[in-house]
């Protein structure tokens, strides 16, 4: 099953992909009943269209649940693949509403003992933030190396809390920066335009999104 998903789609519209396998608990045991795919679409109507064809219908009858997140790029720097994906903001700013953020990376081998130590700490962190975090994934591209978080939050006010004025945050980007733990990094924002599906047994619906 995980083989046969991971290849790649064709699609009209479809920029840019990638099908990741999820961590649980953002942690090393990778979740084998759990994917994560990544478009990047030239029109919501092409993802709409896409998410009706039949290859994603056949994909889709052999699971438990899905959900889907519909996003507009706030602002982003770094690449990924040597590229930007998401260098076009299609939105302006999203006051007020709940925001989606990405961050991805591939790890220096040299770095993987320290990255992943500091792991669990990471976790608590976002524990403790729990009553503005509406939800967080763990996921990968490639086991221990290539990693990508996905999370969504109540609003962009509440990520510059957990950023920017958390001790604790801010010292781990500083430690990335000294130890040089990425050859490659990605850090993006997301207005949250729309959502539908389940998520952990539960409706996957994020109230007052953006309107595009």
């Amino acid at each position: 099953m995980g083989r046969w998903i991971m290849r790649p789609f064709r699609a009209e519209g479809l920029r840019f992909q990638k099908m990741m396998g999820c961590g649980r608990n953002f942690g090393l045991i990778p979740d084998l009943s759990a994917y994560v795919f990544l478009g990047v679409w030239a029109e919501e109507k092409d993802a709409r269209h896409f998410f009706q064809s039949d290859r994603w219908q056949e994909i889709c009858k052999n699971t438990l649940e899905t959900g889907t997140l519909y996003l507009n790029p706030l602002r982003s720097h770094g690449e990924w693949d040597g590229q930007n994906p998401f260098a076009t903001p299609a939105v302006a700013r999203a006051a007020g509403f709940p925001v989606a953020v990405l961050t991805r990376a591939t790890l220096r081998l040299a770095a993987l003992p320290d990255f992943w130590r500091h792991i669990p700490q990471a976790r608590q962190r976002l524990k403790a933030h729990a009553d503005d975090l509406l939800l967080a994934l763990g996921v990968g591209e490639k086991p221990f190396t290539q990693q990508c978080t996905v999370s969504v939050w109540k609003s962009e006010k509440s990520i510059d809390q957990f950023a920017y004025r958390q001790s604790g945050h801010k010292e781990v980007v500083r430690r990335t920066r000294e130890r040089r733990w990425y050859s490659e990094e990605l850090f993006a924002r997301f207005a949250v335009v729309g959502s539908e599906g389940q998520f952990n047994g539960k409706p996957l619906l994020i109230e007052n999104v953006a309107t595009e």
